[in-house]
């Protein structure tokens, strides 16, 4: 990076062209990174002798030309080709700390440039764990300080200087720094030791190196990057507990509208019909009691459901009614019987009608003795009037049965 003012230059070649009187040029500045080329540039064409010297010793030679041949100090290179086409630029091959000076390009007699070198602030970026050293590089010849920074402070502070390879520093840092040429060690660093270290040339006012230097409590052991992957992790579980508790109610609505629609449909399928036969109404007896187990599996499941327990609790109560009314119904019709039970009876009956026949048909059989008659007659009397009692013993019960159903149906009904 170069700067010199437009109007000094242009002074200056005014001044060159128009008179041949020894003039001072203007200084120009240039910057480099450390260990990178540069060119220091000088543009005139010279019919005589070129030399590029120290500004402010003149003794020191780095390059001269001349109309045969061009020559220069090693790591530095000027070109005779250009130098015939009125470009007398002088090129430092590696610019080091040794190389910051103030240059001069001259022509015979006459300076035609000015030139000021200087080496970019190096930044390095530091990162470590607590109880690690840090290492400072003394680059440049002393004296220099060292300026410290912390992350919380917008000025620095001097900590220590190098003068004659002796280590001075402040009282809080004498026992833990220490100086072996080139380099200052700073021990056992901790978190609160984060910040800027600065390498300050104090003979030139330059800052030649800055460590910004981050220290990594080695007890939380967390990573800035892992951190960072938590934050994330978190973010992403509080936006999938936001959707649930979003989409959740809605969902749970779904789920209590099909389970309701499905209780219904059982409720439907156990309504009787005058058309059904005793297999028919076999099978709506089982409907019964599958409709009536889900009613109760239902109320069960939304007891304790503050949002929905009233309507469902509603909604059994209306079901179990309609339930009642077809139980009530089956009761009433002559074919309302369930098939165990109708064929129960009916077997009770053809026994006892078998029965009656066998003692009407005796007297025209073989006759047996009248002991043995006596018996099979009672036998059969016997067993006559046991079926009988449990036929009107199972009428007894449906009679309650109806007279329940009847009242729970009126009941319902108001």
């Amino acid at each position: 990076m170069q700067s010199c003012s437009i109007h000094h230059c242009v002074l200056f070649f005014l001044t060159l062209t128009f008179t041949t009187a020894p003039v001072s040029a203007a200084v120009c500045s240039t910057t480099v990174k450390l260990h990178q080329s540069v060119t220091l540039s000088c543009e005139y064409k010279c019919s005589g002798s070129v030399k590029w010297t120290l500004f402010n010793n003149r003794d020191v030679v780095f390059a001269r030309c001349d109309q045969t041949s061009c020559s220069s100090l090693e790591g530095y290179e000027i070109s005779h080709d250009q130098y015939l086409k009125g470009d007398l630029s002088l090129t430092i091959t590696a610019a080091d700390y040794s190389k910051r000076n103030t240059y001069s390009c001259e022509c015979r007699i006459s300076e035609i440039s000015t030139v000021s070198l200087s080496i970019e602030t190096v930044i390095s970026a530091v990162q470590m764990k607590s109880g690690k050293d840090l290492i400072l590089d003394l680059s440049v010849p002393e004296p220099v300080e060292v300026i410290y920074k912390s992350r919380d402070s917008a000025d620095g502070e001097q900590i220590c200087t190098v003068t004659q390879r002796s280590l001075q520093c402040k009282a809080e840092y004498t026992h833990r720094t220490s100086l072996s040429h080139p380099n200052i060690t700073l021990r056992d660093v901790q978190p609160s030791d984060s910040g800027s270290y600065t390498i300050r040339d104090t003979e030139n006012n330059e800052d030649i190196q800055i460590y910004t230097l981050s220290v990594e409590d080695e007890q939380s052991g967390i990573p800035v990057w892992g951190i960072i992957v938590i934050v994330l992790i978190l973010l992403a579980g509080l936006t999938g507990v936001l959707i649930y508790l979003k989409i959740a109610p809605h969902q749970e609505f779904i789920k209590l509208s099909r389970q309701l629609q499905s209780v219904d449909k059982l409720v439907k399928q156990a309504q009787p019909s005058q058309e059904q036969g005793n297999k028919s109404f076999n099978m709506t007896g089982a409907a019964l009691k599958k409709a009536e187990k889900e009613i109760d599996k239902l109320e069960q499941q939304y007891s304790e459901n503050s949002k929905y327990s009233e309507q469902v609790w509603l909604f059994c109560k209306a079901k179990r009614s309609e339930l009642n009314k077809y139980r009530l119904q089956y009761s009433c019709e002559e074919g309302g019987l369930l098939l165990t039970e109708r064929e129960g009876i009916m077997r009770m009956t053809e026994e006892v009608m078998n029965s009656l026949q066998q003692l009407r048909g005796g007297a025209g059989q073989e006759q047996v003795t009248s002991s043995k008659s006596t018996t099979m007659m009672d036998e059969m009397e016997n067993q006559v009037e046991k079926h009988l009692e449990e036929i009107e013993k199972w009428c007894g019960e449906r009679r309650v049965e109806l007279k329940d159903l009847i009242q729970q149906h009126r009941a319902g009904a108001v």
